[in-house]
């Protein structure tokens, strides 16, 4: 079993590592017959949700020509360099090479000076040990044909001379590589991507030929756990072990593959043709003729072919002899067992283990294959006999051989899965008309076998997409081929509001937020729900769940708050020179109180110059508390919502700059300035942190219309009034009053405060001044001073009688 061709993509601040698998143009062209261009293709890829790139064109170069070797002579400086002389049909040249297999009279590829190979490599003109070089005499690794080659590229000797190299190379091919989902297992290979490009184009596949024959049944597997599902095993002898053909070898090398003999490359080949994993044992390594599929006993000990030795434990699956284990299930294969040039007798493995056993063991050895990345995601039913036979078929025609015995086990007989569609359900999702003729072309092209009674299709979904299980899979499957940008019709409005989940009410609180911050000029952040321990530890945070084996480091708890990750972000941005950063997140948390959703803000550095004309200020006025504090307050536009003393502050807040968001008399919320101690020396002034847990309010937008009001016509009437009050006595108790008074109907509309004054020698011993703005209206009619006075009087006597507080004088 080969590693190598699927690769970790680079590790991203917020990301979790995928795998990335590199595809043949060429290859996806033998099964499917289509005429886009390698970039069209990869365009349509990511239109069905495979995402996709261009890494080779097949030809990474410019400026390569065809020359003839006229003279080769030894370097007067260097013992292993050769002086050649190569004409290009109007010109000689002047070349130093280090290759061997350098020949007068050879053809082979120039880069001329100004040449441009594979890795933006430059071609100057230059001198080595003393010798002027006009250019380079090119291998294929130095073209990127191979990974690695052994000398210069020779080319045909009736190859003519000074032709652009892509002009004489048959067979050039571009190479595509995919990252997919955890759910689309079937497309690692090159049949499951081409079933994706035939649904898509409506293309019939074209299958290779493969024969099955007529054999002794085998008899000698025992499978002794259901964590193997289905296990075939074929007996070939006779067969010769030597390198691979070119055709086999080219391919293996396009995917990231080094070959190693004919029947270790044909097991690896078909698993990147037809996305079975195979394993194929030297059967005469083994101390009995019986294949034993089992538990591994705790502390039994394997050599696997990586040359590393494993200790298992019970839980894991492994393929053994009468003595020891010869595989470790579904991971990879024993060394003692391995094909190598000796060999005469294989034993072909072709089988379905358990996912879930598959992970675990994978996660716990810390070893991870291409075998095991497919198990992992599950396998189709059918295309483990598939495999099986393709394999046979080209071990018999490359390494020669016959087929003794075969025998196929099927310990869990294979359930298929049949689903009720309603016509009229696809169009009511989506939002838009499809008719049952595509829905049911869409659906065959994508291997479905479908039986229509009236206005329900009965679908018996193929083994390999075990991703499809409910009659919406299917709605989304019709959706992604027929194409997202079609559906453009306003009703998939109301298609998603008949799958809303029953915690709508949070969507929609979340949204009322973030339409205000947008407007603002906030933009949304979007983070992972893991955190790494270290990062909790500088703000204080304590982590309530931890993930048994993680991915990463960064990846070892649920984060208990959105704020590490958003201060993450906050010295990304920083550090990339950003000025201001202005963030939001709305996202899961895990506490003691188990799973909740909160939302949370953070705010540093210049608040926007063309806010209140203050483009015109020299001195750009920064995010504060204040500031922040004004912002959380327009989000919260409730009544519900209280800003009150934060008397349970988190550690990691400015002492004195921070405050709770109070909701039905239980805090929710909280927000501040975080001390200067824990931000890094990045951080040049305040950072602003607001987060609060969506949980308990329920009801504050739920259900709530958004009505058009029409704008009074008669004009306001506005009044300032100064009040004293005892300086024990909490703003808010304040607000509730003149709250209370606009909640009774009547004139007073708007209010707010615009200047607080505690000079106790002017106003008396534990007092403290509050100045207000009212502003009264009438929709109806102008209002008098009389009708003003009156209500204002109101207020104010409320105001005394309640607390005592003042008209000040």
């Amino acid at each position: 079993m080969e590693l190598g061709f699927l690769r970790r993509c680079p590790e991203l601040t917020g990301k979790v590592r995928n795998w990335e698998m590199k595809l043949s143009y060429n290859w996806l062209k033998k099964f499917v017959d289509f005429e886009l261009s390698p970039q069209e293709l990869a365009s349509m890829l990511i239109s069905v949700g495979i995402e996709t790139s261009v890494v080779s064109t097949g030809c990474d170069w410019c400026n390569v020509v065809t020359v003839e070797v006229l003279e080769v002579l030894k370097h007067p400086g260097a013992d292993r360099l050769s002086l050649c002389k190569v004409n290009d049909g109007s010109k000689d040249y002047s070349i130093v090479c280090g290759a061997k297999n350098i020949a007068a009279g050879q053809i082979v590829p120039l880069a001329k000076i100004g040449a441009v190979l594979p890795g933006n490599f430059k071609i100057n003109k230059s001198k080595i040990r003393g010798t002027v070089s006009e250019g380079m005499i090119c291998s294929e690794a130095d073209l990127g044909l191979k990974k690695e080659s052994d000398g210069i590229l020779i080319l045909d000797k009736n190859t003519k001379m000074g032709v652009a190299l892509e002009n004489v190379l048959s067979g050039l091919d571009s190479i595509l590589e995919i990252e997919i989902t955890t759910n689309r297992g079937d497309c690692l290979s090159h049949l499951g991507v081409a079933r994706e490009i035939g649904a898509k184009l409506r293309k019939i596949l074209s299958f290779p030929i493969i024969k099955t024959f007529n054999i002794p049944y085998l008899n000698c597997i025992e499978v002794k756990s259901d964590l193997c599902r289905r296990y075939i095993g074929s007996v070939i002898s006779g067969v010769k072990i030597c390198p691979s053909p070119g055709w086999i070898a080219d391919a293996l090398e396009k995917s990231g593959i080094r070959p190693v003999n004919n029947v270790v490359d044909i097991t690896n080949y078909v698993m990147i043709e037809l996305g079975q994993p195979l394993h194929a044992f030297d059967i005469t390594k083994l101390s009995s003729k019986k294949i034993v599929v089992r538990k591994a006993v705790d502390f039994e000990k394997i050599t696997a072919l990586d040359g590393k030795e494993y200790k298992l434990d019970s839980e894991m699956l492994v393929i053994a002899d009468s003595k020891k284990p010869v595989a470790i299930a579904g991971v990879m294969g024993g060394e003692y067992s391995g094909i190598d040039e000796k060999t005469e007798t294989v034993f072909l493995e072709s089988a379905i283990f358990d996912a879930v056993s598959i992970r675990k063991t994978s996660k716990k050895l810390n070893l991870s294959s291409g075998s095991s990345y497919r198990f992992e995601r599950g396998l189709g039913w059918n295309i483990t006999e598939l495999a099986s036979w393709r394999a046979a078929n080209l071990i018999i025609e490359i390494a020669g051989g016959r087929m003794e015995a075969r025998e196929d086990l099927q310990i869990v007989k294979y359930e298929r899965a049949d689903i009720a569609l309603r016509v009229e359900k696809v169009s009511k999702i989506l939002g838009c008309a499809v008719k049952e003729d595509e829905i049911a072309e869409i659906l065959r092209f994508l291997g479905i076998d479908l039986q229509s009674r009236g206005t329900i299709i009965f679908c018996t979904v193929p083994s390999w997409r075990n991703d499809i299980k409910k009659e919406v899979d299917l709605i989304e499957e019709i959706a992604r081929i027929k194409g997202y940008d079609v559906i453009t019709s306003p009703e998939k409005r109301c298609a998603a509001e008949v799958c809303a989940t029953d915690n709508s009410f949070l969507h929609a609180v979340a949204e009322e937020f973030r339409v205000k911050l947008n407007g603002l000029g906030f933009s949304e952040a979007l983070n992972y729900s893991f955190s790494e321990i270290a990062e909790l530890e500088k703000f204080d945070l304590k982590y309530s769940y931890k993930i048994a084996n993680p991915i990463s480091k960064e990846n070892e708890v649920l984060r208990p708050s959105l704020l590490p990750a958003l201060y993450k972000n906050l010295l990304l941005n920083i550090g990339r020179g950003s000025e201001t950063v202005t963030l939001f997140e709305y996202g899961k948390i895990f506490t003691g109180l188990g799973e909740r959703k909160a939302f949370a803000v953070i705010m540093y550095g210049k608040v926007w110059q063309k806010w209140w004309k203050w483009a015109e200020q020299k001195i750009s006025p920064k995010y504060d508390f204040y500031f922040g504090g004004g912002i959380i307050r327009n989000i919260l536009s409730s009544d519900e919502f209280i800003i009150a003393e934060n008397l349970n502050a988190e550690s990691y807040y400015h002492s004195g700059k921070t405050a709770s968001v109070v909701y039905k008399g239980k805090p929710v919320g909280h927000f501040g300035v975080l001390k200067p101690s824990i931000t890094d020396d990045d951080v040049e002034s305040d950072v602003f942190y607001f987060e609060i847990d969506l949980e308990p309010f329920e009801n504050v937008c739920a259900g709530k219309k958004s009505l058009y009001k029409a704008y009074s016509k008669f004009p306001e009437v506005k009044r300032d009034i100064s009040i004293t009050a005892d300086k024990a006595l909490q703003f808010s108790e304040i607000e509730k009053v003149i709250k209370n008074v606009m909640k009774s109907g009547g004139i007073l509309k708007e209010y707010s405060l615009f200047s607080v004054y505690s000079d106790e020698s002017k106003i008396g011993n534990g007092k403290i001044s509050y100045s207000f703005r009212l502003s009264y209206k009438n929709s109806e009619r102008t209002l008098t001073d009389e009708e003003v006075n009156k209500d204002m009087n109101v207020l104010l006597q409320k105001l005394d009688t309640d607390f005592g507080v003042k008209l000040r004088c």
